[in-house]
């Protein structure tokens, strides 16, 4: 017989994907979804995989997978694992990679609460950005568990990264304002309301940070943070990251193509979360 004793409900939501986007100029075409992953609203496991990927010598990976997890435990609470792998990714010869990964690990307390992050596992292998080695530093402050490297720390909320991310921002909109008019408008229509000058997010408003805080190559001038311009191509967001009190996305790279090549593409996309009567 059916039990009675469950009192908390839960939906769970969780997806991935390794690739995606379109394109509007020479041509208009949608670049197809790689690898998309949804997980049930009850919770479960997934996966899926895509091989050699090659769309007009535009943009291209030798192979990419992603995989979902979620459960709820006997005290209630609720984990997720998201991940996201693309493998030998090429934009235009400009944007290469060996390896990136989008993970997301999600815990969600039993009585009401924000849900908690951990980007353990996330990185780029191999990356080259036109022509040159890049190998991106994380922020410690919103990558790593609280309590920093080697340290059994608990995972981060959208409460634990505002003052780190606000901070990011007024760096991000200082520095394009340093470039001139049209710059300065751009940064603050696109970071302005997270600076620590915007007013306090509302109780659980989002919180757009990067888990990477610029490069190891201290003589790069072309680029602010995870925002990399490359003069005819476009430009590049490292490993953007989108927390609120109930879901949590990374995108490990976002393009946006301004040449003779235009266009969006999002790779290696996790994300996830949930709500239910707990909240």
């Amino acid at each position: 017989m059916q039990s009675f004793t469950q009192k908390k409900f839960y939906s769970f939501r969780a997806d991935a994907s390794a690739l995606g986007g379109f394109l509007e100029e020479p041509f208009e075409k949608n670049i197809p979804t790689l690898a998309p992953v949804s997980l049930s609203a009850v919770g479960g496991f997934a996966t899926a995989r895509s091989e050699a990927f090659n769309l007009d010598q535009i943009v291209s990976c030798s192979s990419a997978y992603t995989r979902v997890s979620g459960r709820e435990h006997e005290d209630g609470s609720v984990s997720i694992l998201v991940a996201s792998v693309v493998e030998d990714l090429n934009i235009l010869e400009v944007v290469r990679a060996r390896r990136i990964v989008a993970q997301v690990s999600i815990s969600i307390p039993s009585e009401a609460g924000p849900l908690r992050y951990s980007s353990a596992g996330s990185g780029f292998e191999g990356l080259r950005l036109a022509g040159r080695d890049c190998v991106p530093n994380l922020s410690s402050a919103l990558h790593q568990p609280e309590g920093g490297p080697g340290v059994h720390g608990s995972p981060r909320s959208w409460e634990d990264i505002q003052l780190p991310a606000r901070k990011q921002a007024d760096n991000l909109v200082g520095w394009f304002k340093g470039r001139g008019e049209d710059a300065g408008r751009w940064a603050m229509a696109r970071h302005g309301w997270m600076m620590t000058s915007a007013p306090e997010q509302r109780a659980g408003g989002p919180v757009l940070c990067s888990l990477v805080n610029g490069f190891e190559d201290k003589e790069r001038r072309e680029d602010c943070g995870h925002i990399v311009e490359i003069p005819g191509f476009g430009r590049i967001f490292l490993a953007e990251l989108l927390v609120s009190r109930h879901s949590v996305q990374l995108v490990g790279i976002r393009a946006e193509l301004g040449c003779p090549v235009s266009g969006q593409i999002g790779v290696a996309t996790s994300g996830g979360g949930g709500q239910g009567n707990r909240d």
